[in-house]
């Protein structure tokens, strides 16, 4: 594990052309990336996951803090991972710094923050202000992040809601990673103009049945960025990194190669 001070920590897997893994501060990578680190070193890319710990999480001291990373980590330009807020903060990164990026994918990406979302927010904000006693509420919030058809079926239900007890629990002991995920979110409002000037190669990646960002939203990044291409994955669910891994790993190695071929 490395660390560049007042920035973030980071671990290396592989040897190649770098890729930066970048996620939500209440997802670290250790947590779901270890199928994409080993995917992509298999695949003879170097993947490097990237914890921001730097002390603001406005959306432009993040993406600084993300290009100051870069520049302390590869010689040359890389190709960004991201999962949603992690998927924004790639694209706000390729918009900053073209020159540091060769091409970024987007998984569960957004641009705006739609009705939904401010609900959703808002209702988080509340249960930060409450304590454990609301962790079941706290549960069933973080099951929108499964399709529907996952949360039908009892024969999965009741492992997939476990584990959502066990990281409402988390949440409420250590609420510092929701509330720096939450100052990024009501600072990053309607950024779909602004990204119409990103020029780096982008894949955006929606989920059908996402009740969490949104694959409407990740299809107005795609129409947004001119230099994008778009797939959206049917029955798939917000969490599908987690679930499903081998559904994304497969068209991003695809995605990079072909980009890496235009160069």
């Amino acid at each position: 594990m490395g660390e560049l001070s007042g920035v973030g920590r980071y671990e290396r897997c592989g040897q190649g052309p770098p890729v930066v893994i970048l996620s939500n501060p209440q997802a670290d990578p250790a947590w779901w990336a270890a199928p994409f680190t080993a995917g992509l070193a298999s695949a003879g890319y170097e993947a490097i996951s990237f914890v921001h710990a730097g002390p603001s999480w406005a959306p432009d001291g993040v993406v600084r803090d993300v290009a100051a990373f870069i520049e302390h980590a590869a010689a040359e330009p890389v190709r960004l991972l991201g999962w949603s807020q992690g998927a924004a903060i790639a694209q706000e990164t390729a918009l900053l710094r073209p020159d540091l990026v060769r091409a970024a994918a987007l998984i569960a990406t957004y641009g705006r923050q739609s009705i939904m979302d401010r609900i959703l927010q808002d209702a988080w904000q509340a249960l930060d202000a409450a304590g454990p006693e609301l962790d079941p509420v706290r549960t069933a919030l973080l099951l929108t992040s499964y399709p529907p058809r996952q949360l039908g079926d009892d024969r999965h239900t009741a492992e997939i809601a476990a584990g959502a007890a066990r990281h409402a629990t988390r949440r409420t002991a250590d609420p510092g990673p929701r509330q720096r995920a939450a100052a990024f979110i009501t600072a990053y409002q309607d950024r779909l103009t602004a990204l119409a000037a990103v020029t780096v190669p982008c894949l955006v990646v929606g989920f059908a049945d996402d009740a969490d960002t949104f694959a409407a939203r990740a299809r107005e990044v795609a129409r947004a960025i001119p230099a994008s291409e778009y797939l959206e994955l049917p029955g798939t669910g917000h969490l599908t990194p987690v679930t499903n891994p081998e559904l994304i790993i497969g068209p991003v190695l695809d995605f990079y190669r072909r980009t890496d071929t235009r160069h």
